[in-house]
């Protein structure tokens, strides 16, 4: 009996100590579960702390990473950029010179010279009276570019048949030209009938000078005239009404070239016998007719009694309104001679004093300058064509107005600019200021298309 029972405690004291061996396992188990839940749950409070409360709780940081940021920023040196130029934007003038220029550099020497001359179509083709343009005037522009056309009243028989010969000589020629109606034909009754416009007798105020002249123009471009010989400066007597006049055919499309430059021999005479007639009285009356007869015995146009102050008072006002306000685009010598301005009997037209010093000078005009005619008596009986387009050249004329012999003259011419006697650079000048008009309306051509 006694072992049975040793043997029982025995097993009682094993099955105490398995339970608590278990025990402390699960013990151990416990806390470590409970440890890894702490270290969790800390880490997740730290995180929504920090995510919460970051703005406030890193002031200080802030704070010192923004004096940083400042003491670098002291430190760093910035560059300027590099400026940028700005996008050229081209005017009207600087797409006119671009045009005028480009042309100009493109042309042979011939051309150039042939462009100073405005000749008759019969001068040009060689046919005794032209009324159409065919292979001939083909022809001729294609050896001639000249710069211009002037048509007489013989050459406009209809509308329709003056319209297609302007038409076809246009589109014929290399270069835009000049067509022109003559002083005399834009007067001649039959030219006023056949194209449809009436000049009144009497002009009275700017207003109604415009309104003509617009009507006129109007007729002419209709027509295809390009430039006119018109106002004449002792027409209408008033500098602002020659300048409306002049305003109306430019609004046209027409040039308009006021003629003559200083004064004409017929405007000389006129104020020769008014100023005569004003000094004239009983007791001087025979003294008087005599003066009257110096004057009619004049040779070749000389006036001894213009002087530059008598210009002044008179034909420079009535011209200067117009060459301020650029109404009009070209001027038209005389061939009258004014010792007492030029110190010699040179015609107007061939002398540098009257164009360069007077007109170009005094008056500050700088559109194109065009000879009287070089085939008046005042200039062949002293001249042969050759030298009177060179002297008209060296004056500071720009376009050399029916030459006597154009052959001769436009051979003549040319071979003083191949010899340097006459600059390329001279020639360049006169183009320039003819492209400049010539070419002025197809500025805004361009521009638009732009």
């Amino acid at each position: 009996m006694a072992r049975l029972e040793e043997q029982d405690l025995d097993e009682k004291r094993l099955a105490r100590r398995k339970r608590r061996q278990r025990s402390q396992l699960i013990a151990y188990i416990t806390v470590v579960f409970l440890l890894i839940a702490i270290v969790a749950l800390i880490v997740f409070g730290i995180r929504f702390l920090r995510i919460k409360f970051a703005p406030s709780h890193t002031s200080g940081e802030v704070e010192t990473v923004n004096t940083t940021v400042t003491e670098e920023a002291e430190n760093v040196v910035i560059e300027t950029p590099e400026e940028t130029a700005p996008v050229q934007e081209y005017t009207q003038e600087d797409i006119l010179s671009e045009i005028v220029e480009t042309c100009i550099a493109e042309m042979p020497l011939e051309d150039k010279v042939a462009g100073l001359f405005i000749t008759t179509p019969e001068q040009l083709t060689g046919v005794e009276t032209a009324v159409k343009a065919g292979t001939g005037t083909k022809e001729a522009l294609g050896k001639y570019s000249v710069g211009g056309i002037v048509y007489a009243a013989k050459n406009i028989k209809s509308d329709e048949q003056i319209k297609e010969m302007l038409s076809t000589t246009a589109s014929m020629s290399k270069y835009p030209v000049f067509t022109v109606m003559s002083d005399k034909s834009v007067n001649a009754d039959a030219v006023k009938t056949t194209l449809g416009y009436e000049i009144p007798e009497e002009i009275q105020n700017s207003e109604k000078a415009k309104e003509v002249s617009s009507e006129i123009g109007s007729k002419l471009y209709q027509y295809g005239f390009n430039f006119v010989l018109a106002p004449e400066i002792e027409l209408l007597e008033d500098g602002e009404m020659t300048s409306a006049y002049a305003l109306g055919f430019k609004e046209s499309g027409v040039t308009a070239c006021v003629y003559r430059f200083p004064i004409t021999q017929e405007r000389s005479e006129v104020a020769d016998e008014a100023e005569t007639d004003k000094q004239d009285d009983e007791a001087d009356k025979e003294e008087s007719a005599a003066e009257g007869d110096s004057e009619e015995n004049s040779d070749g146009g000389d006036s001894e009694q213009i002087t530059k102050d008598s210009l002044v008072l008179r034909e420079y006002e009535m011209i200067k309104p117009a060459i301020d306000e650029k109404t009009v685009g070209a001027v038209q010598m005389s061939n009258i001679s004014l010792p007492g301005l030029t110190g010699d009997d040179t015609p107007a037209s061939l002398s540098s004093k009257i164009v360069e010093d007077e007109l170009r000078g005094t008056l500050g005009f700088e559109g194109i300058v065009i000879s009287a005619p070089l085939n008046e008596e005042a200039v062949t009986g002293k001249y042969s064509s050759a030298e009177a387009a060179i002297a008209a050249v060296k004056a500071g004329c720009d376009m050399l107005y029916i030459p006597d012999n154009f052959q001769e003259a436009y051979e003549g011419l040319l071979s003083e600019v191949e010899d340097g006697s006459v600059s390329e650079e001279r020639v360049n000048e006169s183009l320039r200021r003819i492209f400049n008009v010539k070419y002025a309306d197809k500025v805004n051509q361009i521009s638009e298309g732009n």
